[in-house]
């Protein structure tokens, strides 16, 4: 069977889903296909449960094809290579338990033996399981490291934010005043006792950050979006647009202390995600309705995407070089970058990277936490 990531755009997975649910003798027509594509655009494709049941209440029409259903839905949409378990393999659940301490441990489950050799082992294997989370491609992820992955990064994106606030104010100290450092120390018969500082007034950085929703991005964009709604929690000053074919503000909706309700929001009102490519054009309409709001000699750009621009490479050589003249650095994060042997071949890449001050990696966690290096150089 077929698995949607071996399709390069959402809509084709969805037309693809409707083929395989007929070859296994489901009900799925043109309309059928239509509806579902609908569903998806509504929102309920961010939570697969939701999803799930808005699509069997399609395609199913008695309790014998939802049993099937639920079976090809499992093996199309769910992790790539998971096995789908029935109500038998769980009648020998307890006989999982009775293994040894050292799967126990490396599953999480087990005697709580408090013995120093465990405890060691427990450690190693938190801090070894959070370092290898932190290093898997987005488009690997299972459901239970998504849930796991979302809780670290509300954590470090925490720790990140509190290290930038006090290196900055130790920066802002500025350097030492000779001058008043001798007149204040006078009294001390010249010895410098109590040094005085030059007072350095530095202007509050803005960050704007452009995120690619395209069809090609659909592996990358969710978490992606879910990072900038962490982010925007711990850096006030964020500004974030999403793009494909056309360019739409989303700053008010990360707002939301609800996720749920973030991404919901914002696959309800971006009728552009999974949609085509055109970043020189959508860089264009931000710089001729946006820029004069939004940028200023502080502001630090960021561009989440991957490149494959379908647009006229003039378009956007000229976009990115008006980008680049009203930020105080333009940067690039490109989720492709992560894959062994990538070059930035494509025309969209090419076109931009002579304008960039950095081009880097977003494919998994670790490479969007160097964020923080980029911060404290703003």
């Amino acid at each position: 069977m077929d698995h949607y990531t071996d399709y390069p755009t959402f809509s084709e997975a969805l037309v693809g889903f409707s083929h395989e649910a007929r070859k296994y003798g489901l009900q799925s027509g043109i309309q059928c296909t239509k509806d579902s594509i609908a569903s998806a655009m509504e929102g309920l494709w961010l939570d697969k449960d939701q999803f799930g049941y808005a699509l069997s209440a399609l395609f199913c029409h008695s309790q014998e094809e939802q049993q099937l259903f639920d079976k090809i839905y499992n093996r199309y949409w769910r992790q790539k290579g998971t096995r789908i378990n029935d109500k038998r393999d769980y009648k020998n659940k307890s006989k999982l338990l009775k293994q040894s301490v050292n799967s126990a441990v490396m599953v999480g489950v087990g005697s709580t033996d408090s013995s120093e050799d465990t405890v060691e082992s427990k450690t190693t294997t938190g801090s070894n399981s959070k370092e290898t989370l932190k290093r898997t491609d987005f488009s690997k992820l299972n459901m239970i490291q998504e849930k796991q992955l979302e809780e670290l990064s509300e954590k470090m994106i925490s720790e990140m934010s509190l290290r930038i606030k006090r290196r900055r104010k130790k920066a802002k100290q500025g350097q030492i005043d000779i001058g008043q450092s001798i007149r204040k120390n006078l009294q001390n018969g010249g010895v410098m006792i109590d040094l005085q500082k030059l007072k350095q007034k530095k202007d509050k950085y803005r960050l704007l950050i452009l995120l690619d929703v395209s069809g090609s991005m659909d592996k990358y964009s969710f978490y992606l979006l879910k990072f900038l709604w962490t982010l925007k929690h711990h850096f006030k000053q964020i500004e974030a647009f999403t793009f494909s074919t056309s360019i739409m503000r989303i700053t008010d909706f990360l707002n939301d202390k609800n996720i749920g309700a973030c991404l919901a929001q914002v696959s309800q009102n971006a009728k552009h995600w999974s949609s085509g490519t055109k970043i020189g054009e959508c860089l264009q309409d931000f710089n001729d309705n946006y820029a004069k709001r939004y940028l200023n000699g502080n502001t630090l750009t960021i561009v989440l995407s991957d490149g494959l621009d379908t647009g006229k490479p003039e378009v956007l050589d000229e976009a990115i070089q008006k980008l680049k003249l009203r930020s105080k650095k333009l940067i690039w994060l490109n989720p492709l970058k992560g894959m062994q042997g990538y070059e930035p071949i494509q025309m969209g890449m090419k076109t931009a990277l002579p304008s960039l001050h950095h081009f880097g990696s977003a494919h998994n966690f670790e490479s969007l936490l160097q964020l923080e290096n980029i911060l404290l150089d703003a």
